[in-house]
């Protein structure tokens, strides 16, 4: 029974860093797009009547990629280290049992 909750825990916290590390790749595609976005400022529209030539504003597109990569970088990287922290956790926690175990089979054996 402890082999299967084991597993299942292990599973959950992989499926975690999973997760985090697909989000974080999904915001720096973002932030590439975004670094694209800001770089590609130079347009103008120009008016052949009048010669008025207007710049052809982006920064709603900017800023609407910039608030979404925001958070899905910030729940990439909680949901990467907390599945990490359970993983490295989890097997502390085994280790620390085993030694236990094993102390406890010396002391029976004097």
């Amino acid at each position: 029974m402890q082999w299967v909750a084991r597993q299942q825990f292990h599973h959950r916290s992989a499926l975690m860093q999973a997760w985090g590390a697909g989000l974080l790749l999904v915001a720096a595609g973002l932030w590439i797009w975004l670094a694209f976005l800001l770089t590609d400022q130079a347009q103008a529209y120009c008016y052949r009547v009048t010669m008025q030539c207007t710049v052809v504003s982006e920064l709603p597109k900017q800023l609407t990629v910039l608030a979404v990569s925001g958070p899905l970088s910030v729940l990439g990287s909680a949901l990467l280290v907390a599945g990490s922290v359970r993983r490295q956790t989890s097997a502390h926690v085994l280790q620390v049992i085993e030694m236990q175990k094993s102390e406890e089979r010396d002391r029976q054996k004097r």
